[in-house]
């Protein structure tokens, strides 16, 4: 679709969960208590939505970003030799185009850089969340006992019964 998260998250998806989808597919009663769990999920508030400042420095000294940042400055250099008092004073020149090349070449690739690493933070974020949870797990910590009781609905037919069993 071409929308950004924020724009997806508020018009597109509902912030109140009412459909139970297992008891659809099971043909079960609906689980109300499931619904107003699942209803009260919230999303990661940690989870980053932008780059820190180390994050964008880290940007600004990438070996093109500082190859090109130099060349440019030569440009305005010459621009300056050649007695203009600023650089859009000097609009249709050479020079002025060399450095409004080297202008639009930085900031493509800031912005590249910048989308990747954001994407990279966000991904590693989301792999790592749940690292606390895994662990006390692995150390043998059970987590409540509400959440390990096992179903007690009885199905109409032997075979939802073990789709059921299967699936979760």
């Amino acid at each position: 679709m071409g929308n950004s998260g924020d724009v997806y998250e508020r018009h597109y998806m509902p912030s109140f969960i009412d459909a139970d989808c297992q008891a659809i597919y099971l043909g079960t009663t609906r689980r109300e208590d499931l619904i107003r769990a699942v209803g009260r999920l919230e999303r990661h508030d940690n989870a980053p939505d932008k780059l820190s400042d180390t994050q964008k420095k880290e940007i600004s000294n990438h070996p093109y970003i500082l190859k090109k940042v130099k060349a440019r400055k030569s440009y305005a250099l010459k621009i300056k030799e050649d007695g203009y008092a600023t650089i859009k004073a000097a609009e249709g020149t050479f020079w002025y185009k060399k450095h409004h090349e080297a202008q639009r070449k930085i900031n493509c690739k800031k912005n590249k850089l910048r989308n990747e690493l954001l994407d990279n933070v966000i991904n590693n974020f989301h792999e790592t969340v749940h690292v606390d949870e895994v662990d006390r797990q692995m150390r043998g910590i059970l987590p409540d006992t509400e959440v390990l009781t096992p179903s007690t609905i009885e199905y109409e037919l032997e075979e939802r019964a073990t789709v059921a069993k299967l699936l979760f």
